[in-house]
């Protein structure tokens, strides 16, 4: 009884969506009496493990960066992060020294850390100021560029590459004089 009344109201319907689609009600009736029948089954969570998994073997794989060409602004985004996790490292390792040298029996002041320094060869000197100052400076400078970016300037392709062997340049430049002092 209920499908009989609701009968005109269908044809009501169909009509003003026949009319505001140019397709006749005759065409419409199929696309309202089909339906799908859907059935669920119960399955074990091993089977269910099962089915994803030939699923996430249909998916597509990304061709991740092996097919994209280097470019400089990767490169230096990576080092800036990488520049970024070894001084934080540093300063941890640097903290930790200090609270555990007196356990340990050892003196970690800028006294005794200096005249440890003082006694190593010139070439051993260098290479390690220029170790820690060219992360340093590289972040540094890198943390600047990313700061003028901030304030929406050099932001063209050209730009950011300029600014790049910039930072690059400068960062050699200035740690080689750190490392030469």
């Amino acid at each position: 009884m209920a499908t009989l009344a609701a009968r005109p109201a269908a044809r009501s319907a169909l009509s003003l969506v026949a009319r505001s689609s140019r397709m006749s009600g005759h065409q419409l009736i199929p696309l309202i009496i089909a339906r799908r029948s859907e059935s669920t089954q119960s399955i074990t969570p091993t089977e269910a493990n099962d089915i994803l998994i030939k699923q996430r073997g249909n998916r597509p794989t990304s061709p991740h960066l092996s097919i994209y060409k280097p470019q400089i602004t990767w490169y230096l985004s990576g080092l800036h992060r990488i520049t970024g996790v070894a001084l934080s490292a540093g300063v941890y390792a640097l903290g930790l020294g200090y609270l555990l040298a007196p356990v340990f029996g050892y003196s970690l002041t800028s006294a005794a850390i200096a005249s440890a320094f003082g006694t190593l060869p010139v070439a051993l000197k260098f290479g390690v100021k220029l170790f820690a100052s060219l992360p340093f400076t590289f972040h540094s400078f890198n943390g600047v560029r990313h700061l003028i970016w901030d304030t929406a300037s050099a932001l063209t392709n050209k730009a950011v590459i300029r600014t790049g062997f910039t930072v690059l340049g400068l960062s050699a430049i200035t740690s080689l004089i750190l490392a030469l002092w």
